[in-house]
């Protein structure tokens, strides 16, 4: 179990920052990160972003030196590499996802992208009105986004689908992709019904919603995150990229 780091190089905010990651696990890399003081903020799915001028008390601490390819192998060895698109970034990660079959894992990831991931199965609508957001009874019962299977025709059609299912009108603005939950899942157990290894559910909002909804509640904020905060796309609304 070691903790690696590469050297400073990888400008950013007008400084150069270096990636802290572990070759063992996620939790020995928190752990890692607490302890030296590095804010949580700094986490990007896989690694630590860490600026030069803590470069060398890392290393003091334990951390193992060694060049930026060297790391990268190092990482995707370990197994706990997270692939991503270019602007993309890793908000939550969850290994050994408890509610998935043994050894999968989901990351939230948010994107700047238009187009969703070609493995995207569901699509979600945030409908925003002021600092309300609309939820709908979902299929356990409980509160969430609006949602839709992809069909033939793919995401951008289901999305129009959905917001017309909800709000009875169409706009010629698209949602927003704000970014999606991936699923990925070694082999499939008999309850999971989704492509495997990956499958994606997208996350789109529309803000500024003025048509009154056919169905479901306006939750103010914080209505939305006492019935919402436990849903594995909650991330995606809080992240500040998008606000």
């Amino acid at each position: 179990m070691t903790i690696w780091i590469d050297p400073p190089a990888w400008p950013a905010h007008g400084r150069l920052w270096s990636h802290l990651i572990s070759d063992e696990s996620y939790a020995e890399l928190h752990d890692f990160a607490a302890a030296q003081g590095i804010p949580p903020r700094g986490f990007e799915g896989d690694h630590y972003d860490v600026p030069e001028e803590r470069h060398a008390a890392l290393v003091a601490a334990g951390a193992r030196s060694v060049g930026g390819r060297e790391l990268a192998r190092i990482l995707r060895d370990s197994g706990l590499r997270i692939q991503k698109r270019t602007r993309e970034r890793v908000i939550r990660s969850v290994p050994d996802a408890p509610w998935l079959p043994p050894g999968s894992r989901v990351d939230v990831i948010a994107s700047r992208h238009e187009a969703v991931p070609a493995n995207t199965v569901v699509v979600r609508l945030a409908l925003v009105r002021g600092e309300n957001l609309l939820a709908v009874a979902g299929p356990d019962g409980g509160l969430d986004l609006p949602s839709r299977p992809v069909g033939d025709t793919g995401a951008a059609d289901a999305v129009e689908e959905l917001r017309h299912s909800i709000l009875g009108a169409s706009r010629d603005a698209a949602p927003q992709l704000l970014g999606y939950v991936r699923n990925t899942v070694p082999k499939a157990g008999p309850e999971y019904p989704w492509p495997t290894p990956q499958a994606c559910f997208a996350v789109f909002v529309e803000r500024d919603v003025l048509e009154e909804a056919v169905d479901g509640r306006w939750l103010d904020a914080d209505g939305a995150r006492a019935a919402l905060s436990g849903r594995h796309w909650w991330p995606l609304l809080l992240d500040g990229d998008h606000r």
